[in-house]
């Protein structure tokens, strides 16, 4: 199984991106920036070349609260950026009813991951090496291919009373289950309408394992 991963060239990321979140106002592990010419209304992320920022949102009317954050960041290298938040600025006419303790906004967010993709990027919080990003990556791309194809797997369901991953995955062991999970890890999780999928590794060979919660039930997922 393959799933290719975009390669970040140098890139710049200075300009208007537009994005669904304010930068810093809630506990966001991945921000997701697609490329701008103008604004219109909606919630905005501008880079500077300064190295400065400004995280905005422009409204049809001043009814409600608009939030506004700023402040720099820096480009570690072609795949990583710093960003600390130094402002923000409410304007409208409701935000006096707002209780904000601003020391949770205005702090320093850390590391993110810049992932290039055609006509945006996403900003993935990280811890700065590179290979674990590119894994979290790889994951997330696995899950998300799997989500779309799950139906397409055969199933063994197993009943089970553990309730820790490693437990559970170890009562879906079958006879008529082709794969040793024993030789394998949980590396990445997901929790998805049809139950919590587990996908293993060994190398680069992976497998997928779903457990329904709500009948206690786990299986490997192997092809037809």
């Amino acid at each position: 199984m393959f799933v290719s991963i975009g390669s970040n060239a140098q890139m710049n990321i200075v300009g208007i991106w537009s994005t669904k979140e304010i930068i810093g106002l809630n506990n966001v592990l991945e921000y997701s920036l697609k490329e701008q010419k103008t604004q219109d209304f909606g919630r905005y992320l501008t880079f500077r070349d300064d190295g400065t920022f400004l995280s905005d949102e422009y409204g049809e009317c001043l009814s409600g609260c608009s939030v506004f954050t700023s402040g720099n960041y820096k480009i570690i290298d072609d795949y990583h950026i710093h960003i600390n938040v130094r402002k923000v600025h409410y304007s409208g006419i409701t935000c006096g009813m707002m209780k904000v303790d601003e020391s949770k906004i205005i702090k320093d967010l850390g590391i993110f991951y810049i992932y290039k993709e055609e006509g945006s990027i996403r900003l993935i919080s990280s811890n700065g090496i590179l290979q674990d990003d590119k894994d979290k990556m790889l994951y997330t791309q696995l899950l998300d291919s799997f989500d779309k194809q799950w139906k397409s797997y055969n199933y063994v369901w197993r009943n089970t009373d553990s309730n820790l991953p490693d437990e559970i995955v170890k009562d879906c062991e079958d006879k008529r289950i082709p794969v040793d999970l024993s030789q394998y890890k949980i590396v990445f999780s997901k929790i998805e309408d049809y139950g919590n999928v587990f996908l293993f590794r060994r190398n680069e060979d992976f497998h997928y394992v779903v457990y329904n919660a709500f009948n206690k039930k786990v299986s490997l997922a192997y092809r037809k």
